[in-house]
Parts: C-alpha cells; structure tokens; sequence
C-alpha cells in the first residue's frame, strides 16, 4: 500500500492504492473512511489497481468549505483521478459511496467503465424521511458518562456479518466515533439526492451487490427494475461492513465483473 494526497479545488484528498491492472476506484461509506477496503488488498490486488480515498471530510482529507452536495462529492473525487491516471476506470462504492458511484458514472460517461452499486436503496419518500428521523435520534449528545459511546457500540456490534467476532466491529466504530469531530455529515447529502436522473443516464456496465445480513439495504428490487441492464449478487454472511467482513467472497465476485464475466444474477 502506498499512500498520499491530491490538491482538489477546497483542499487535499487522501488517499492509498495497492495492487497491479485495471483501475478500481473505491468509495467508502459516510461516516467511515478508505480503511474499509484494506482488507479487499490481499485478494485483488493480483488484478486491480485498488484506488482508495478519504472523501472530503473523512479520515484525513480536508473539510469542506460548506456542506457539499453529491455533486460536489463527485467533482472532488474526479479532479483528484484526473491526476491519478488519464484512462477510463472502474468503480466501486458502498452504501454513501454507491450514490457517488452512480452520479460520477451518469456525468462523466467516457472516464467511468463499470460501476459496482454495494449495498445500494431505493428508497420512497415516506422511507426516505423516516430514515432522516432515525438518524437524527442516534445523534445523541456527547455526555461525561459516556452513554453515547456504549449506545453506538452496541449500534456497530450488531451489524457485523454472520460468524464475525464482536472485535470486527472496533475499527469501524472508532472511525465512526471520530467523525463526530467533523463539521459535516455526507449522509445528509445522499438522503437530500434525487438518483432518478443519474439512474437513467448511467451508461455502463453495473453491479448492485449486497451482503445477505446488510440491514440498511431497501429496494434493490425496484433498482433492477430502473437498470433493466444490471447485475445482481449478494454476498453470503455479509452485513453492512461487507468488505471487512468477506473480503474473499466480495473480492471473487468484482474480479469477475471486472473481466466482464458477470457473476451469476441473484
């Protein structure tokens, strides 16, 4: 792995890359960061090009100047692969990072030649606006006890996959824990995003993939309905962390797509 930053309009984005082929962009989710696909290094690094950033105002890239829309994510994130590397390139996002994927994919057609949609929703409004309500209950305030740490723990331990140890959960509450010190969350902006359009205009090859125990994951169904052209597989025993919890099973299925294979439809 070998690591470092790109100057972007509002700062510098982080970012590390591993592996030898192909270019493939990895995009964590909101309140995480680039660790979230260390663990796919060791299975496809032999046949990507693994490129992963910290998004702006996550792990160590700068914090926007606003509170930046899912445009501006992509923006951010296309200027720093313009200096990357000037051939077209695969990518992958989860959950946040998925809609950032996607909007990337429908606005700049000739740089992006497949994406992979993990743990992607289509949500109604009414579901949209529920979850809004749920998250704005999590968001509990710092407390000199300390409740506010056990109660996201207990969040975090909950959504590892099937036969993970609770300690696979630590990493990932941590970084979330973090993100508390940062002065915007990107969950707003993928919540405040119409897909419809960038849902039509996506051109090129997509996956939507899935861990079986992902609990945020709603209406992949009904995104197959309005990407007539996708794929689909699910990763056994996966929850919301699916690369940390099955890097090899998540690994096996990418490489295939990115060879243009395409896994078997679920």
């Amino acid at each position: 792995m070998r690591k470092g930053y790109v100057d972007v309009s509002h700062g510098q984005l982080h970012y590390w890359t591993a592996g030898k082929g192909p270019v493939l962009l990895c995009l964590h989710q909101a309140s995480q960061d680039s660790t979230e696909y260390r663990a796919l290094i060791a299975h496809l690094g032999a046949h990507a090009t693994l490129i992963a950033f910290d998004l702006p105002g996550h792990g160590q890239s700068f914090d926007p100047p606003h509170e930046y829309g899912v445009p501006e994510y992509a923006d951010a994130l296309m200027q720093a692969m313009d200096q990357l590397t000037s051939e077209p390139f695969a990518v992958l996002g989860h959950h946040s990072g998925a809609v950032f994927a996607l909007d990337m994919a429908a606005r700049f057609k000739q740089r992006i030649s497949r994406i992979i949609l993990s743990g992607m929703s289509w949500r109604s409004a009414e579901n949209t606006q529920a979850l809004i309500a749920a998250r704005a209950k999590r968001n509990v305030p710092v407390t000199e006890d300390g409740a506010f740490l056990s109660g996201m723990w207990r969040t975090y331990a909950s959504l590892v996959g099937e036969g993970m140890p609770i300690d696979a959960a630590l990493e990932p509450y941590l970084v979330n824990q973090l993100m508390r010190l940062r002065p915007y969350d990107a969950h707003h902006a993928v919540l405040a995003w119409d897909q419809s359009d960038a849902l039509k205009a996506a051109p090129c090859p997509i996956l939507l993939l899935q861990g079986d125990q992902d609990v945020f994951v709603v209406g992949q169904d009904k995104l197959m309905e309005l990407l007539p052209g996708a794929q689909r597989c699910v990763i056994p025993g996966a929850g919301a962390f699916s690369f940390r919890d099955r890097p090899a099973a998540a690994s096996a299925i990418i490489q295939e797509f990115l060879a243009g294979k395409g896994p078997a439809v679920a």
